[in-house]
């Protein structure tokens, strides 16, 4: 009976080294797969450093980086312009000069 035990003990062992070297190797063709496709398309990859959270105008839907956004309210927007009506009476309508 103990010899049994073994022996399928054995048996486990080597098809559950079988196993893990079949998913390390398709992991690792994966890998290969999708470094030469950003190669080939010169994108810059998924883990980009630079990469900045996209926003959408409130006014007219346009999405741009979060950093180029005016924040208003919590909401964004893409020029002066497409603020509320509201934000440009308290000085904020981009003449540049003093009210009269």
């Amino acid at each position: 009976m103990a010899r049994i035990l073994i022996l399928l003990a054995v048996v486990l062992g080597v098809f559950w080294w079988l196993r893990a070297r079949a998913e390390a190797r398709l992991a690792e063709h994966r890998a290969r797969q999708a470094r030469e496709a950003s190669q080939r398309t010169g994108a810059a990859g998924p883990a980009d450093a630079t990469a900045e959270p996209m926003v959408q105008c409130a006014q007219c839907g346009v999405h741009l980086p979060q950093g180029e956004a005016i924040a208003w309210r919590g909401l964004h927007y893409c020029r002066r312009s497409h603020l509320p009506d509201e934000s440009r009476a308290e000085g904020g309508d981009g003449s540049g000069g003093p009210h009269p």
